[in-house]
């Protein structure tokens, strides 16, 4: 047979295989100018593999070693099938040799699918697995539903392996772009809607270093519900290591609501003034009463931005440090603790008879 391209003769090969065996590519033989002469496609189980160096430590030196390498089971089993494609000019590829027999059975109808030659993350895989990122399913459950979509897992066409691969390389591609590409987003929607308020600024490498961002109905939220703000910002990334800050309130169903949001690198003053700014400029008024926790640098720029606004500290962080300050053994008095939480949470109490 006889192929017009290496990529054809590979593929031919690849569609051969998937009757029930893996392959693997072996060793090329290139001209001076860089075109494959020779190529060989093997069984995945040609050969033996080799015995390590590490596999053969003895234990006083196995112990001594800092890293520890699983044992793998090896499925090699000296199989010779093989093909061989070699370059006759311009009509291409010709298959030069070819050993048909295996010294091994062929995979099960059952097993055929976790072949290598049987997985492929094509097309219509890859905008799959894009958009339920863009929804923030993870690749195990996209995994999952994809395999309710086409009825069985022999069907899916993958593994859960390849679709978080896939995923990894995803965000492997977008690394060094990922804060470009949020700001742009938020462009696009402020183009659809001059009411989306969002700004940010960069830090001398110009990487993303604050965002905040507000949208229509959070604005008008807040002049509907924005008496109480309560403040956080105690959610920080995992991967950027910047803490993501929200802006939160009560409608009249006494459910939570966000009125804004954002992102610091750093929690000092220069940070919370300019996110604190922005909030400001963003509702067009300041909150009655703005709800923190007890964070020094939130002390001195709540006051620096909101003339009006009355600052008080979060109960709940509060009660959360009875326990330092009273001592273990009275923090561990039910009745104390009752008669606490009776004085603390009560609405029906006044200022002098609450110190009292």
């Amino acid at each position: 047979m006889t192929f017009s391209t290496l990529d054809a003769a590979v593929s031919f090969y690849k569609n051969y295989a998937k009757v029930g065996f893996d392959i693997r590519s072996s060793s090329i033989m290139k001209s001076k100018d860089g075109v494959i002469l020779t190529k060989y496609i093997l069984c995945s189980r040609e050969g033996y593999r080799n015995v390590t160096a590490s596999s053969t430590l003895n234990i006083d030196e196995a112990s001594s070693s800092s890293t520890t390498k699983r044992r793998r089971v090896s499925n090699r089993t000296g199989c010779k099938a093989r093909i061989v494609f070699k370059f006759i000019g311009s009509l291409g590829y010709v298959v030069k040799k070819f050993e048909e027999r295996h010294n091994h059975y062929m995979s099960s109808i059952l097993a055929k699918q976790f072949l290598k030659v049987n997985r492929n993350i094509e097309m219509g895989h890859q905008k799959f697995i894009a958009n339920c990122a863009l929804a923030n399913i993870g690749p195990t459950k996209l995994f999952n539903l994809y395999k309710e979509i086409v009825g069985d897992f022999s069907n899916v066409g993958a593994t859960n392996i390849d679709f978080k691969n896939f995923n990894r390389d995803i965000r492997a591609y977008i690394i060094g772009a990922d804060g470009q590409m949020i700001v742009n987003n938020f462009f696009k929607k402020n183009e659809v809607c001059e009411a989306f308020y969002f700004t940010y600024d960069i830090d001398e490498d110009e990487n993303l270093w604050k965002l905040f961002w507000a949208d229509p109905i959070s604005r008008k939220n807040f002049g509907r519900f924005g008496d109480v703000v309560s403040f956080d910002a105690t959610y920080q990334t995992n991967r950027y290591d910047m803490v993501f800050t929200s802006f939160i309130g009560i409608d009249n169903h006494k459910k939570s609501i966000t009125f804004a949001a954002g992102l610091l690198t750093k929690e000092d003053i220069a940070s919370y003034v300019w996110l604190f700014e922005h909030f400001k400029k963003a509702m067009g008024a300041e909150p009655k009463v703005i709800v923190t926790d007890q964070d020094p640098s939130m002390r001195q720029a709540i006051p620096a931005v909101f003339n009006e606004a009355r600052h008080r500290f979060c109960m709940w962080h509060i009660m959360c440090k009875v326990g330092e300050e009273v001592g273990s053994v009275l923090s561990k008095n039910e009745i104390f603790r009752k008669k606490l939480n009776s004085v603390v949470w009560s609405s029906y109490l006044e200022p002098l008879e609450f110190e009292n």
